[in-house]
């Protein structure tokens, strides 16, 4: 193996995010269309402006992603009582989201490789991380992680990655950075001099003259490179 250790990502980097997504967010839609008889487009016009509100007033904090907060500000924009109706819709979008959660291949080969020499390195709340890597199993591979939460910072800070390599008992020239998003996973990791693989299975277009930096389409190659 070329490397010690990795820094991984979990959203859209070891799933399909895009996919869980879309049908989790279906399933409000259609709660909230039915239940309370709103026509869709003022659903879905009132969740994005809920949405841009907490991310605006929560910049650069694990909370602004926290969705129960946007199902919040949704219910009070659409005039419904938050207290009886937003957790349950939380509940129903994380519920059908972990449900739709679709691996991408390759992944268990990589993990498998690394196993235990792994630190989670990610935005987002501890508590719903926790229930994604239950549902992947990742615990199995996986030993250390380190949310937003925890590090009250978002990449690309570095001290997320500080306490990832802290995590990992390891240098910076001894791990490789993966993950799916340029600024915050590619750019954060090179700040620190850390080597970086770009899964881009989006097919994202950055302009780049980095011999850290390896961009990759398919999850397979990276086991080529490592």
């Amino acid at each position: 193996m070329k490397y010690k250790g990795l820094i991984l990502d979990i959203d859209n980097t070891l799933y399909d995010y895009n996919i869980a997504n879309n049908i989790a967010r279906k399933s409000v839609l259609d709660f909230c269309e039915n239940k309370f008889n709103i026509d869709r487009k003022s659903i879905i016009k009132a969740y994005d402006k809920a949405r841009k509100k907490v991310h605006i007033e929560l910049s650069e904090t694990a909370s602004s992603h926290n969705r129960l907060l946007y199902f919040q500000k949704m219910c009070e924009i659409l005039d419904l009582n938050p207290l009886k109706f937003s957790f349950h819709i939380y509940n129903l979008y994380w519920d059908t989201f972990l449900n739709n959660m679709h691996t991408f291949d390759g992944i268990y080969q990589l993990l498998n490789m690394y196993k235990n020499n792994i630190c989670l390195t990610t935005d987002l709340t501890a508590d719903i991380q926790y229930r994604k890597i239950k549902k992947l199993k990742l615990n199995n591979y996986c030993s250390s992680i380190v949310t937003s939460e925890e590090a009250g910072r978002e990449k690309p800070h570095p001290y997320m990655f500080m306490l990832s390599l802290q995590k990992l008992n390891l240098k910076a020239n001894e791990v490789c950075v993966i993950g799916d998003n340029f600024k915050k996973d590619i750019f954060g990791a090179r700040n620190l001099q850390i080597d970086a693989i770009w899964y881009n299975h989006d097919r994202k277009h950055e302009i780049f003259h980095d011999s850290g930096i390896k961009e990759i389409n398919n999850f397979k190659e990276i086991l080529k490179i490592i």
